[in-house]
This record gives structure tokens, sequence and C-alpha cells, in this order.
């Protein structure tokens, strides 16, 4: 009874914060490789002094464009990492495929599955899922942001904490 009365608690101090609450629907996450592209634009002041802006433009393949339902103007939410090679590389085909099942590293296999680089028949075996811990835990873990870690690994840092 007084879990219920907690969470109608909560979710009235959250509805005073944010305005009426929907149920969050889930993000959808599209792995995918993209192009970033550097614009330059020279200005010149009205004192003569030339100033050179540079801005940034992601460009996005026009499956995942139409996967997400994006149109024109629309904002979306990017975690952006710098690839390593072999995130470039497409595994779909000979002879790549059949590199994919001699790589050793779990982990390479686990990022490549999640960029939707090898067919899915070789990625049955490696779900990404995402962490939410704060700086102190991923410390105490010895974990850095953003680079991965299987889930044996992760478990076995956790038990050699307990002692």
């Amino acid at each position: 009874m007084e879990v219920a009365a907690e969470r109608v608690a909560e979710k009235s101090e959250l509805e005073e914060v944010l305005g009426p609450v929907e149920p969050p629907k889930p993000l959808e996450w599209v792995p995918v490789i993209a192009s970033l592209g550097i614009e330059r634009k020279r200005v010149r002041l009205r004192s003569g002094e030339t100033r050179v802006y540079e801005s940034y433009r992601v460009r996005l393949p026009k499956e995942v464009v139409e996967k997400l339902g994006l149109r024109g103007e629309s904002t979306v939410l990017l975690q952006v990492a710098r690839p390593r090679w072999y995130h470039l590389l497409d595994y779909r085909e000979e002879p790549l495929r059949t590199r994919f099942k001699q790589i050793k590293k779990p982990w390479i296999k686990a990022e490549i599955c999640l960029l939707g680089l090898a067919p899915q028949d070789l990625c049955n075996d490696y779900k990404t899922i995402t962490v939410i811990a704060s700086e102190q835990e991923l410390r105490e873990l010895g974990l850095e942001p953003g680079k991965p870690i299987t889930l044996r690994e992760l478990l076995e840092r956790a038990r050699s904490m307990r002692g």
C-alpha cells in the first residue's frame, strides 16, 4: 500500500516539473555508419576583419531516415563513436562472412553485430544491452564509458569486488 502511495507522489512531483506525463515509449536505436562533413563559412565583419565559422553536418543513409520516419528538419538523438577499421567492413558477404567466425574476441563480434554488419544468423549469440551506472560505480569496476565489455568479464569483475 505504501509503495503505491509513493509512486503516486513521485508521479505528481514529476508532472509538476514536466507537465502531464505519458508512459514513455522505448527509444528505437538504429546502428549506422554515417559521414561527418565540415562546412566553413567566411564572414567579413564591418571592421574589415574576416572570421571563419565551422559547422558540422552528419549525413544519414536513406534507409535509416526511412526506418525512423524522419522528415525534413527532424531532430534526432545521436550517440557517436569513431569507428575502428573492422567496423567499416561488410561481413554479410564472402570472404568476410567466413572470417567473422574466426574472430577470437567476443566484444569485437558484438560490436560488428550491433552495427548490423554481419548476417543475423551469425549474430544470434551476441546481443548488446545498455547499462546505466554512476561514474563512481564504473570506476569501482575499472570500466570506461563507451568501452565494450562482455557480460562474462563484467560478472568476473563484480565477483572479484565482493571478495
